[in-house]
């Protein structure tokens, strides 16, 4: 493997969390762990949107 190619000492091996789509710009879940923060975002985003409806925000 060339010098220029090699990864730090201290990178992580591991399998991405997301990576690209095939077709199209944005990336999707490619892992567990990348549908847990997209169920966190989403869910997220629902709580503030109901507070708003209600009035509480």
């Amino acid at each position: 493997m060339p010098k220029d190619e090699q990864e730090p000492p201290n990178a992580k091996k591991g399998k991405r969390w997301f990576r690209p789509n095939q077709s199209g710009p944005g990336w999707h879940p490619s892992s567990w762990q990348g549908w847990l923060i997209l169920a966190v975002v989403v869910g997220a985003i629902v709580v503030v949107v109901v507070l708003f409806r209600t009035g509480v925000l």
